[in-house]
């Protein structure tokens, strides 16, 4: 079934019922990923294999706000992240023009 689509006034839709609410996972998130030590490694305990895949969003989300790389893995309902470490790059063998 394809969207319906309309414009409306504001003073004729309901207003929301709240101005905007903080996801305090992803905030906790953050706050570990900018305090981490060198050589350490964020384990999050999600209670659920349910919730791995939603705590793995949250680290990629977070990763983005604060203009860093992670990587994560997950291992039963634990996962795991720690700071990627710094694009390896292929150093091309230039060839030898023709003469």
């Amino acid at each position: 079934m394809p969207l319906k689509i309309t414009q409306r006034k504001e003073a004729e839709v309901p207003r929301p019922t709240a101005a905007g609410r903080i996801n305090e996972n992803l905030e906790a998130i953050k706050a570990e990923m900018l305090k981490i030590g060198q050589g350490m490694v964020l384990e999050i305990e999600t209670g659920s294999e349910r919730a791995v895949r939603g705590t793995k969003a949250l680290i990629t989300r977070a990763s983005k706000d604060i203009g860093a790389k992670w990587r994560h893995w997950s291992q039963g309902t634990k996962v795991f992240a720690r700071p990627a470490e710094g694009a390896a790059r292929r150093r091309r063998r230039r060839s030898k023009p023709a003469r």
